[in-house]
């Protein structure tokens, strides 16, 4: 079989191998499209022989381009790969115009404007023109007109009025990038276009045309890639109307009917099968989509298991929507037995200004997140200034630039010394950098003269630019961007200069410096002698501009600056447990994450109150739902303040999600994580699925192991109702005791009541046993909890078991007063007989009780560990308000002593007892000899030890057996007065005889 069509289903392999000479290829989202289109390419190259130079293969985004490359250099080598015109739209017309652009009057060396320098030359215009319009308006109007290849004399005959004004100012725009030979990015594609239109011999090679993400052109795209298939008519386009989301970039989602229209044998071909998501996934995703009605009909086949439903979350607001996801995460990442890590989830937005609330959590949280779409790495001050610098080696004529690094490193060059400059460079019809050369050489002068100070400082700029262009002319190679980036930071000590200005982030700063030094490396590694990459080939008849090579090394390098669409940081492409992406939807398209969380999805948000096509609002959802592999999470604040609906600011649900779709393809809640479900996301992601101690190691550390902190319906639930308080959860059996007194929790501690039932003779009789009541002192909700096995006992104990097996039914009487009462007392003998008293279940008894109880296994036999002097007591599960402990009644010596565990589980906290470790530990000492006395029946039962300690039994005792010596409450009516005399007597009254 061809190696070229290894690895392709059906459809994909009918879509390479076509002999259509129009094909349009419709990919849904994660159906291999870029797979696709590289075999395309190469069963091209190799089947049809074409040559690679002859071949245009057009992307939208640097990292698609990279991808392909990578692709094709595995399918047919290195070496053709590197002769295809394979690009973006905007790095392939630049080749073209440095190329052939002086055919239609292109200056030589032109530059590119980014949107910084865009928006500083309309800043000026409209400054001298005093219009109103914001410059950001103007900005994106012009380029909306540039998109559909409407030049000023285009909209001036058929203008409205009142756009005349962004006529004058869109005409005056065109006229200063003139003057300073730049073109901003829409002008690469508009000027190739007009180059391609008077000249259409420049592209008369090429053999074909391939066009990735099809769905997201505008008009001069689209009438791009005709220009570029003039010739021979034959174009790939592979694409999904489904995933046309950037009509605010002028998008048509119209040329692919367009397309089908302009040439008839078009050929179709859909792929179909999703190689990235769950079936649940596929299913919501295609439940949204199908709604627009308007467009073409096709389905999504998952190749993966139906997986878990997505939830769709309700919040009371967006704190708690942040909240939420925190605890998701970690939930997430600990029940499935670290199968998932931090770089695995990303958070989805459709307006970047929603990441607040979600940073915030993420940093109190201790979660390591990422911005995508953030500051870009050449747009942070060290780095910007240095390209400057630059870009005024390289292009002396681009005034903003200058401007720029004018008094960067300061040298005393003021504002008024900057106004007078480029004011007069305005009145004598010159550039800024002529007009500076002039002052400083004494052919022109300024309307006030210069301060001695600021004419030094200029003339050093001079010299450093002059300098630095004269290496630039010395460098014969591809080292120029490399050479001159270490010339100037030398010439302007700039690391001193960042040590003076940012004291505290030298550090980061000067290795972004490194950074930039090393990209510009990189280009005269990967380059070598010649670079193919930027080659176009010969055409008989047809001249190409020759350039220097050192100035064309720089024009090239500072090119795919201003190109560059994201900026490839090392930190994100760490393998290790990585960061929580936060990004828009846009910046989004074409990833994938196996855990997605998509925020506010409320009418308003999505589809934006500002959106001018519902329908693309659709497709933005879809494309979010779908970058989902295994999870999937969308969320809805009820309250969204200022932005919801309400006068109170309350939302409604997308209605993009109707009942029915949230009805039969949601769960309202987050998945519990038992073992098929981590299973089935293992599977789904290709990974190794973990093992059950992977599963439970982490367990203790979660609040808990639900998703419970809120009901279904967005509503907060109390902390007596699930035991959250204070994001401190019952269960924990990790988390040290809180220092702060806590009351009982009536519910709470009812959970863990366990019932003893016993046999005889074919009856069974059960007792509830409150496992969660501490023996009495001082009590709260997070003491340590004392077991005490009692050995001297057997006797008494022997006598309790009869006593119990042959009660019937609960004890009357024992609601136990208070603990304080009942041991305050400790003279009176507790052994009567009650037997035959009646009982009756206890009022504090809640169903809940009862059904904790009887949902546990019952033992056949439970030996009981009640001493036989409180058999008849009934130990309720009931909030404890503990007062002041009882005083003896005896003498004024006597006191009374708080319970104190002498085993060493007694130091153990409560919640440990209900661990799995100390079940066995107790399910083993049930095994012991008879002299010793064995815990509770049910591993989930907890003994007790009773305390009845007086003065006169601790007066029979040495000192040396109670090992404590000054802890109880003395009786006495004097107060401080008989502290103060014990202080002077040396204390000695403290000591116990």
């Amino acid at each position: 079989m061809d190696p070229i069509l290894d690895g392709l289903n059906h459809a994909q392999r009918e879509a390479v191998t076509s002999s259509a000479p129009v094909l349009q290829v419709l990919a849904p989202p994660g159906s291999g499209k870029t797979k696709t289109l590289t075999a395309r390419v190469a069963y091209l190259l190799s089947h049809h022989g074409y040559q690679p130079q002859d071949v245009i293969c057009c992307t939208f985004t640097i990292k698609a381009s990279r991808e392909m490359r990578e692709r094709l250099s595995k399918l047919i080598g290195e070496k053709l790969q590197s002769r295809l015109i394979l690009g973006t739209f905007h790095s392939i017309c630049r080749r073209y115009l440095v190329k052939y652009g002086y055919l239609i009057g292109l200056r030589k060396g032109f530059g590119i404007a980014d949107s910084d320098d865009t928006r500083a030359i309309l800043r000026r215009i409209i400054k001298r023109l005093k219009s109103t319009i914001d410059v950001r308006a103007a900005q994106g109007r012009i380029s909306k007109h540039k998109a559909h290849g409407l030049s000023p004399r285009d909209l001036s005959d058929k203008v409205k009025a009142d756009e005349v004004e962004l006529v004058e100012i869109y005409s005056a725009y065109n006229e200063a990038l003139a003057a300073a030979n730049l073109l901003d990015y829409d002008d690469l594609l508009v000027r190739c276009c007009d180059l391609l239109r008077e000249h259409p011999e420049c592209v008369s090679n090429v053999q074909t045309v391939l066009v990735d993400e099809f769905q997201d052109t505008n008009i001069i795209q689209y009438e791009l890639m005709n220009l570029f298939a003039a010739k021979h008519r034959r174009i790939t386009i592979v694409g999904d109307p489904d995933q046309s989301i950037y009509g605010f970039r002028s998008a048509e989602i119209q040329n692919l009917r367009r397309m089908q229209k302009k040439y008839s044998n078009t050929s179709v071909v859909l792929l179909e099968s999703n190689y990235r998501s769950c079936g649940s996934i596929l299913n919501s995703a295609q439940d949204v989509i199908e709604q627009d009605t308007t467009r073409p009909a096709k389905k999504l086949e998952a190749t993966h298991k139906f997986g878990t439903l997505p939830v769709l979350r309700k919040l009371p607001n967006p704190n708690a929507e942040a909240t939420w996801m925190v605890l998701e995460i970690k939930r997430s990442i600990a029940l499935t037995g670290d199968l998932l890590r931090m770089c695995d989830f990303a958070v989805l937005l459709r307006s970047a200004s929603l990441s607040t609330r979600i940073e915030s959590a993420f940093g109190r949280a201790g979660i390591p997140y990422k911005m995508v779409g953030g500051r870009k790495f050449f747009d942070r001050v060290e780095v910007k200034t240095l390209l400057n610098y630059l870009r005024v080696v390289s292009h002396s004529d681009h005034s903003d630039a200058l401007l720029n690094i004018i008094n960067v490193p300061p040298r005393r060059i003021g504002d008024e010394t900057i106004k007078q400059l480029t004011g007069g460079a305005e009145k004598a019809g010159v550039t800024l950098w002529v007009f500076i050369k002039d002052v400083i050489q004494g052919r022109r002068a300024t309307e006030k003269k210069l301060q001695k100070a600021a004419e030094l400082g200029l003339c050093a700029l001079v010299k450093l630019i002059d300098a630095s262009r004269q290496k630039l002319q010395d460098c014969a190679d591809a080292s120029a961007p490399c050479v001159l980036l270490e010339y100037i930071v030398e010439s302007l000590s700039f690391q001193e200069y960042l040590l003076k200005t940012y004291p505290l982030d030298e550090d980061g700063r000067w290795a972004n410096v490194k950074e930039l030094m090393g990209q510009a490396s990189d280009v005269v590694t990967s380059d070598g002698e010649t670079n193919p990459e930027e080659d176009l080939p010969e055409i008989e008849g047809v001249e190409q501009q020759q350039t220097h090579p050192g100035e064309e090394a720089l024009s090239r390098f500072l090119a795919n600056v201003a190109l560059a669409t994201e900026a490839q940081s090392k930190d994100e492409d760490d393998g290790g447990s990585g960061s929580v992406t936060i990004s828009t939807i846009h910046a989004a398209k074409g990833l994938e994450w196996p855990v997605v969380f998509i925020p506010a999805v409320y009418n308003g948000s999505i589809p934006h109150s500002r959106a001018e096509v519902v329908d693309e609002e659709r497709r933005l959802l879809y494309v979010a739902m779908t970058r989902a592999q295994a999870l999937l999470y969308l969320s809805l604040p009820l309250k969204q303040p200022r932005v919801g609906e309400g006068e109170d600011g309350s939302t409604s649900l997308t209605p993009f999600l109707p009942p029915r779709i949230v009805k039969s393809r949601f769960r309202l809640k987050g998945p519990q994580f038992h073992e098929q479900v981590v299973y089935g996301i293992a599977d789904t992601l290709r990974r190794a699925r973990p093992t059950a101690e992977e599963l439970c190691k982490d367990i203790a550390t979660l609040p808990s192991i639900l998703d419970d902190r809120w009901t279904s319906e967005g509503e907060e639930v109390r902390a007596e109702d699930n035991g959250w308080n204070h994001q401190q959860n019952w269960g924990d059996s990790t988390q040290e005791p809180s220092t702060k007194r806590r009351r009982y929790d009536d519910e709470r501690r009812a959970l863990t009541s366990n019932s003893i039932t016993s046999h005889k003779s074919g009856t069974s009789s059960t007792f509830m046993v409150p496992t969660t009541m501490s023996t009495g002192g001082f009590t709260s909700a997070r003491d340590y909890i004392a077991v005490q096995p009692e050995d001297s006992k057997s006797g008494a104990s022997s006598q309790a078991k009869a006593q119990v097996i042959t009660t019937s039914a609960h004890q009357d009487g024992l609601n136990q007063a208070s603990i304080s009462t009942f041991f305050g007392n400790p003279g009176v003998s507790r052994t009567k007989d009650r037997s035959s008293q009646p009982n009756f279940p206890s009022a504090k008894s809640t169903s809940h009780d009862r059904l904790a109880s009887s949902t546990k296994p019952q033992p056949q036999s439970a030996p009981s560990h009640v001493p036989v002097s409180l058999a008849s007591h009934r130990l309720q599960p009931r909030p404890l308000h503990p007062s002041r402990p009882a005083l003896e009644p005896a003498g004024p010596t006597s006191y009374t002593w708080m319970a104190a565990p002498t085993s060493s589980d007694a130091l153990k906290p409560a919640r440990m007892f209900s661990s799995p470790a100390f079940q066995n530990q107790m399910s083993e000492s049930t095994s012991k000899g008879p002299g010793e006395t064995t815990p509770a029946s049910s591993s989930s039962v907890r003994s007790k030890a009773f305390y009845t300690t007086t003065m006169d039994q601790v007066r029979q005792q040495a000192p040396t057996t109670t090992g404590r010596r000054t802890l109880g409450i003395r009786r006495s009516m004097n107060g401080w007065a008989d502290r103060m005399k014990r202080e002077k007597t040396g204390g000695q009254g403290d000591r116990m005889q």
